[in-house]
């Protein structure tokens, strides 16, 4: 019974609510409504008046707020379906025909024609042109090499004829079948 008082009571709150905010900000004197006040005006539709006539009538229609045995199955009849056949298929089915385009995980396959695209794409940018190069960001590549060299000049076995620029321009090329750039080279 307490419940039913209740969300009356939060109905009529908010009528009084609506009414008040849809009202207009001032009533202007006896005199001044009678001279301006037409039959126009009179006919005219009001929609703040419609709504205050109306706002008790839905009130009285409101049922209370409480769960009922039949929603639950009124909803799952709908939504089970939903989330464990409709959505599940459309996701896979989307997913089936995404993986049979060209260039399908095209960030993971190397050599796509979409990853060679934005590998130029970087290329051309003027800070990442060269970050194919493994000199790259030394301050000084000279001296790098020069230290390389004593170093393989103390550490090299007796009678061997490799010296470190031969080696470095080998290793320059890559030209090992499991490097990731090998297509792009021997193409």
């Amino acid at each position: 019974m307490a419940r039913g008082r209740s969300g009356r009571l939060i109905a009529v709150a908010a009528a009084a609510v609506a009414a008040v905010k849809l009202a207009p900000g001032f009533v202007s004197a006896p005199q001044a409504s009678q001279e301006a006040f037409s039959t126009e005006q009179a006919m005219r539709f009001s929609p703040a008046v419609a709504m205050s006539a109306a706002m008790p009538v839905l009130t009285m229609l409101a049922d209370d707020a409480e769960a009922k045995l039949g929603d639950s199955r009124r909803w799952s009849a709908v939504l089970v379906p939903l989330t464990t056949l409709v959505l599940p298929a459309v996701a896979f089915g989307s997913f089936v025909l995404y993986s049979f385009q060209e260039d399908a995980f095209w960030r993971l396959v190397p050599g796509t024609k979409r990853g060679l695209e934005a590998e130029a794409a970087w290329r051309e940018h003027p800070l990442f042109a060269n970050s194919r190069d493994p000199m790259e960001g030394l301050i000084n590549p000279d001296d790098y090499e020069k230290g390389l060299e004593d170093a393989w000049e103390k550490a090299k076995p007796a009678g061997s004829t490799i010296t470190v620029k031969e080696k470095l321009k080998e290793l320059g090329t890559q030209n090992n079948p499991h490097f990731e750039q090998w297509k792009k080279i021997s193409a």
